[in-house]
């Protein structure tokens, strides 16, 4: 089959962008016979490699960018994607995330990824303006009607999609995420006490480590008082708080604003914003951290929870995500909006070396189960249901 992506997403610096270039990129590299064709922008597409067709759209603002919290994409870029797409002489056009569809006028078979029902559950949260959240109604209720097939990422976004979005569950496949090979027991430091002292910390910093956006549905505000409160205890007076995450440029809602005030009303500097840094830094920050802390609200898989694992850090995380099948007894799991869990949580394995030893030597195990090779096996095999009989 020839399979033109949508890879307008490439270069995002959020899941969408590695989910895109992970499963992408693993499915190119086993030998299954398919050729995939990279459709988008040229600033968002990687310099051609034999792996991949690549079709430049000529669209006069990213997609990435345009699609923000609070912007459009103009009917010109929109035509320009979609007779891009329906140009590139595919057998089936996959949409990696609903974020950057487009409508197609295509004959072959439309596979769309929906990664969560976060902007359906918690519109408040996502949406800044009810015009937002009517332009994605809009872009979310055309995908569902033209895909054969809608790819999500765990049993959790799945139930979902069946709740809030109605698909039928025959229509729905799942094809998981898993941590990239920078994530391991034995990835280097450096770069993470690198990142500590460009922030202004000491490099030897006791630390809990939140990755990810800045965004209201990721109960940052609920983490930062919690962290705040268990400081205030003489054991744990010296522990900070690691945000790694742009909190300036992104183009989603963000609840920078928001914690910027808590933090400065609050007068305590506990807390520390990096933002967006490099996979080497991240990976040296999870071995460094004392736990990586996922407090959101909802996610569709919670990715840097098994980036955290596969380095062997403790994980504090939502129940609310894929993280409680994957992760099991590697990880301590909380109602995020239950505060005092949280702080509990957060107190116990800070509180306990020989827990934190032994939640990481499991999180290593089971997040060696995750593979993106393993992942694009079961996004093939999607393809290949549609594929016409010969």
């Amino acid at each position: 089959m020839r399979i033109a992506v949508d890879a307008a997403t490439w270069a995002n610096g959020r899941g969408y962008g590695r989910f895109t270039r992970e499963i992408v990129g693993a499915a190119a590299r086993l030998d299954s016979g398919h050729r995939f064709v990279l459709v988008g922008d040229a600033g968002s597409l990687p310099a051609p490699v034999d792996a991949f067709d690549v079709v430049h759209a000529a669209v006069e603002v990213p997609p990435a960018t345009a699609a923000s919290a609070t912007g459009y994409r103009s009917a010109r870029d929109l035509a320009v994607m979609s007779r891009a797409l329906a140009s590139a002489s595919a057998d089936c056009i996959f949409f990696p995330t609903v974020y950057t569809y487009v409508p197609v006028m295509t004959r072959v078979p439309v596979v769309v990824g929906i990664h969560d029902v976060i902007p359906e559950r918690l519109p408040d949260d996502v949406f800044p303006t009810a015009r937002s959240r009517w332009l994605w109604t809009i872009k979310v209720r055309s995908a569902l009607f033209q895909a054969a097939r809608v790819m999500t990422v765990s049993h959790h976004a799945r139930a979902g999609i069946l709740e809030l979005l109605g698909v039928h569950p025959s229509r729905i496949r799942i094809v998981p995420e898993a941590p990239a090979a920078i994530f391991r027991p034995d990835a280097d430091v450096a770069p993470g006490v690198a990142a500590l002292l460009a922030a202004g910390q000491r490099g030897d910093a006791r630390l809990l480590l939140y990755v990810g956006g800045v965004a209201p549905h990721k109960n940052l505000d609920a983490l930062v008082r919690c962290v705040k409160a268990i400081a205030g205890r003489p054991a744990f007076a010296d522990v900070i708080l690691v945000i790694a995450g742009d909190y300036s440029g992104d183009v989603f809602h963000s609840a920078y604003p928001r914690l910027r005030a808590q933090l400065d009303e609050g007068g305590e500097p506990r807390v520390v914003f990096t933002g967006r840094l490099d996979d080497e830094a991240i990976a040296g920050l999870m071995r460094l951290a004392q736990a990586l802390v996922l407090p959101s609200f909802d996610e569709g898989f919670g990715l840097p929870g098994i980036e955290a694992a596969a380095c062997g850090t403790a994980v504090v995380a939502t129940r609310n995500s894929a993280l409680p099948d994957v992760l099991g007894d590697a990880a301590l799991f909380v109602d995020p909006r239950d505060e005092p869990a949280l702080q509990a949580a957060l107190e116990r394995v800070l509180g306990d070396p020989a827990l934190r030893a032994a939640m990481g030597a499991r999180g290593s195990e089971r997040a060696r189960l995750c593979t993106w090779d393993a992942a694009a096996r079961s996004l093939l095999d999607l393809f290949e249901e549609l594929e016409p009989p010969r």
